[in-house]
Formats: C-alpha cells, sequence, structure tokens
C-alpha cells in the first residue's frame, strides 16, 4: 500500500511538472509575440516619423505638385478664354501686332492705350508663336536692359529674363548702346538688342477673357 501511495505521489508530481513546464512554454510564447509586436510598433512609428520629416523638408516639392495642378486646371479653362476682334489667341492670353512703327517708348504706350503691355515671352511655345508673327519685320517686345546694363527685364512685371540662346540671333546681344530687344528679320527673325530710338513694329499681350 505504501508503494501504491509513493507511486501516486510520484505521478503526480511529474503531471504538475508537466503542468508547469506547458505554463511556462505559454508565458515564454506570449512574452515572445508581445516583444514582436511591440518591435513592430516601434519600427511603424520610426517610419511614420521618417515619412513626416521628409513630408517637411519637401514643402517646396508639394508646392510644385499644388502650382502643376493649378496649371492643369488652368489649361481647362483655356477653351472658354477669347481675345477682341483684332487680337489673337495663344493658350490664356491675346497677342496684338502694331503695323505702324515707333520707338520702343513710344510702342510700349500704344499697347498701355489698349489695356495691354509689351510682349514678355515666356515658353518656347509663345516665342515660336510670336516669331511667326512677326516674321520678315524688326518687332519690339518688352524686354530691355534700361535698368541695368546687360540685365534684361521684361518691362510688364520687372522680372529677369533668363537668355535663352536659342532664341537670339547669332552673337546676339552684342552692343551696350543698344537696350531694347525686337525679332530681328535680318538675323533670321531672332531676337537682338537695339538702339531703343530705333523705330519697328511692336507686339503687345494681354490676358484672355472669359467667354
Amino acid at each position: 500500500l505504501a508503494t501504491i501511495f509513493l507511486l501516486l505521489a510520484m505521478a503526480g508530481r511529474c503531471h504538475s511538472q508537466q503542468l508547469d513546464n506547458i505554463q511556462l512554454s505559454n508565458i515564454q510564447g506570449s512574452i515572445e509575440a508581445l516583444t514582436h509586436v511591440v518591435q513592430e510598433l516601434s519600427e511603424n512609428v520610426t517610419s511614420g516619423i521618417g515619412k513626416l520629416l521628409d513630408v517637411t523638408a519637401g514643402i517646396g516639392k508639394l508646392s510644385d505638385v499644388t502650382s502643376g495642378i493649378g496649371k492643369i486646371f488652368n489649361l481647362l479653362a483655356i477653351d472658354h478664354l477669347y481675345c477682341e476682334n483684332g487680337w489673337l489667341k495663344l493658350r490664356s492670353s491675346c497677342y496684338f501686332l502694331g503695323k505702324d512703327i515707333s520707338n520702343w517708348e513710344q510702342s510700349r504706350q500704344k499697347c498701355l492705350a489698349l489695356d495691354s503691355d509689351l510682349v514678355k515671352i515666356s515658353h518656347n511655345d509663345e516665342y515660336n508663336f510670336l516669331r511667326d508673327l512677326a516674321k520678315g519685320h524688326n518687332t519690339y517686345i518688352g524686354l530691355s536692359d534700361l535698368q541695368e546694363e546687360s540685365t534684361y527685364r521684361w518691362v510688364v512685371d520687372g522680372t529677369i529674363h533668363q537668355i535663352v540662346e536659342s532664341w537670339w540671333g547669332e552673337g546676339e546681344p552684342n552692343n551696350s548702346a543698344e537696350r531694347c530687344v525686337h525679332y530681328y528679320h535680318s538675323k533670321d527673325d531672332r531676337l537682338n538688342d537695339a538702339n531703343c530710338a530705333k523705330e519697328f513694329r511692336y507686339i503687345c499681350e494681354k490676358p484672355a477673357q472669359l467667354d
């Protein structure tokens, strides 16, 4: 009988140890799972902070995107814009070719009298469009270095023109005494600097109107 009790006691102890081992294993598994979750959460938080910093550092890029979206909406609205009789439309602008001749300042005054100004060229399409319009005639545009020699500014808003080599005739601009810019028929109708007192045709520009 004593032997039976001893065997039962030993069996009970073994069973208890097995239960303890199972519980310990479960606890260890839970700890490992929890550790994994914490680690993953930490990585996600770190990644999120990094992305936030990237966005903060890239504010300029976001503003470029916003600007691009604005340009798209402007392009979508172009079909609803129109120009008065005698004016030609390209995108959102209207252009008037003055076929009478005058010096640069007089040409500008004529544009101002038409609620416009001497043309500012902003892109290649516009440059080529106006070049065709001026073809065969010297024709003033709204660009000069009257304020500061060799610094060409658009008269309509005072912004500095970043010289595009392909827009200029060969070797131009080339003369400190020549301060006003025009399409020059003798140089393949490309841009040239000239004495502002010379009398040429002129091109005016103003925004197109909503239909």
